[in-house]
């Protein structure tokens, strides 16, 4: 009478491929003073063969018809492709758009004949990593 809480899976190695025979012969001589068992063996080896593929279609899929995950098509290359081009032609775009409205602001403010006060402001905003030194600010004041 078979246990309800037990099932068997049947494995045939075939002597004259290597990689059988050479589980024929670990498992024929599998030292069993470090393993429980062969059939514990067995079972460390596929779960941490499992592991290590994090489940990545291991099993069959139930209803839903997903797309492997594990491969990519040229269609998808090209399309993640033109995605990208489209991003990056915005963002350049806009960096030069707010680059070229920044360099007008300032050309604006040099013909306008503004202080060098104004110019300095805004030069010091771009730049605020440099430390405000007097000498600089006096010679500023001479150019102006």
């Amino acid at each position: 009478m078979a246990k309800s809480n037990i099932c068997y899976h049947n494995v045939r190695l075939n002597l004259d491929n290597e990689q059988h025979c050479r589980i024929h012969k670990v498992l024929a001589e599998l030292n069993t003073e470090i393993h429980k068992s062969v059939n514990q063996f067995i079972v460390d080896a596929v779960d941490y063969y499992i592991r290590s593929l994090n489940d990545e279609s291991l099993v069959k899929e139930t209803g839903k018809a997903k797309k492997d995950a594990g491969y990519i098509t040229r269609e998808d290359l090209d399309g993640i492709r033109s995605e990208l081009k489209n991003e990056v032609k915005n963002e350049i775009i806009l960096l030069l758009g707010a680059a070229l409205g920044a360099g007008t602001v300032r050309a604006a403010d040099a013909v306008m004949g503004r202080g060098g006060m104004e110019i300095r402001t805004m030069e010091a905003a771009d730049n605020t990593e440099e430390a405000d030194d007097p000498t600089m600010t006096e010679l500023v004041d001479g150019w102006g």
